[in-house]
This record gives C-alpha cells, structure tokens and sequence, in this order.
C-alpha cells in the first residue's frame, strides 16, 4: 500500500509516520497471531520512503506576502491563505520565504484522469504574478 503523510509540521509528521508503523506493526502481529493455517508462511513489512515533501510556515509579517497582497489590492484580487502541499514547502522548510500562487483560469480534478484547465481570466493571474514580482524586486512602488 501507499501511504501519503502531509503536514506544515515536521515534529507532526515524524509523529504520525511512527503512528503508522505502530499501527502496521501491531496489525502484522494481530494477523500473525491468529493464523489457523501457518502453512502459507509469515506476513512481512517494511516502509520504503518514496519521497519526501518538509512542512513550513510563511510568516504573516513576511515581505512576499505582502507583496502578494499589494499586487492582489491593484488587480481587485480577493485571494486567500491556504496551507497546501506545492513547491514552496522545500524552501519554507530552510527559512526562505516563498508562496505558490495561480496564473488565472480555472481548473478541477487536480491529479486525476479528468483533470481540465480553462484559461479564461489568465490574464489577471499573470498580472498579479508580475507585480508581485516586481513589489519584491522594488520596482513596482
């Protein structure tokens, strides 16, 4: 089986990983246990990490984020905080700010066979990311 473990804790995510072996452990043990037929041999397992996404914080007070917002309030953008798993989570991991935003459109399924995009409102997106950009860089003031 796969398991997927996400969190913006790196102390939450190392304690739900050993809950998981725990669980996985004592599950073996239990079916170990109460086998009638032990002709068919022991049920072995192991946890191989297939990858490894560190949880991380933007801070409220940071300057990319209100630069996101500065670029937000001249588009007429109302965007809101969420916590996500994306690209951003290795450098928040190492104390470097950073935030994952949309270009525009819209789109669903994410992940999945009928996962679509339809690009209409790019354009705002694509906005918002460049002053954004340039609000960081100091040319948008």
């Amino acid at each position: 089986m796969k398991v997927d473990i996400r969190s913006e804790s790196e102390d939450e995510l190392g304690r739900l990983e050993a809950a998981l072996r725990e669980c996985v452990s004592a599950g073996v043990r239990d079916e170990t246990e109460s086998a009638r037929d032990r002709s068919k041999g022991r049920l072995e397992w192991k946890v191989e990490l297939l990858g490894s996404r560190p949880g991380g914080e933007l801070a409220a007070s940071s300057a990319l984020l209100a630069a996101l917002r500065a670029a937000d309030e001249a588009v007429g953008n109302h965007s809101r905080l969420e916590r996500s798993s994306t690209d951003a989570n290795i450098p928040l991991s190492m104390g470097i700010d950073a935030i994952a935003i949309g270009a525009g459109g819209n789109g669903g399924g994410a992940h999945s066979l009928q996962e679509w995009y339809e690009p209409a409102g790019r354009e705002l997106g694509l906005k918002r990311a460049l002053l954004t950009l340039l609000e960081v860089a100091g040319i948008a003031r």
